[in-house]
């Protein structure tokens, strides 16, 4: 049965499975489960386990925490859209410059 928290949470799933840019299939091939059930929990049709969620979050590559954390998710996909066209403007130096920067701000995330 579909709640609001189970909707949340399967925004979210799908917000990361996305930015990882991996189709349902692929996912749920990688957890491994039925697309169908990863669909639903896509959907807040079923709320997805914890034992399965910190399996979707290794396969994503983000923290467990990360989807109890409230987030304007189309905002999210704004901004790094920006961000991708903004990087395609730059030279080889620039590029290089950029990504030395974002690796050592998240190093200190860690």
């Amino acid at each position: 049965m579909k709640t609001d928290f189970s909707i949340k949470l399967g925004a979210r799933i799908r917000h990361f499975r996305d930015l990882a840019g991996l189709t349902q299939l692929q996912l749920s091939e990688m957890i491994p489960c039925e697309p169908s059930t990863l669909a639903h929990y896509e959907t807040g049709k079923n709320l997805v386990s914890m034992t399965r969620l910190q399996k979707i979050a290794e396969v994503l590559n983000v923290e467990p925490y990360q989807f109890f954390i409230p987030s304007d998710i189309k905002t999210d996909e704004k901004v790094i859209n920006s961000i991708i066209t903004l990087l395609k403007s730059v030279d080889k130096v620039q590029l290089k410059l950029i990504y030395n920067i974002i690796s050592s701000i998240l190093e200190l995330k860690q």
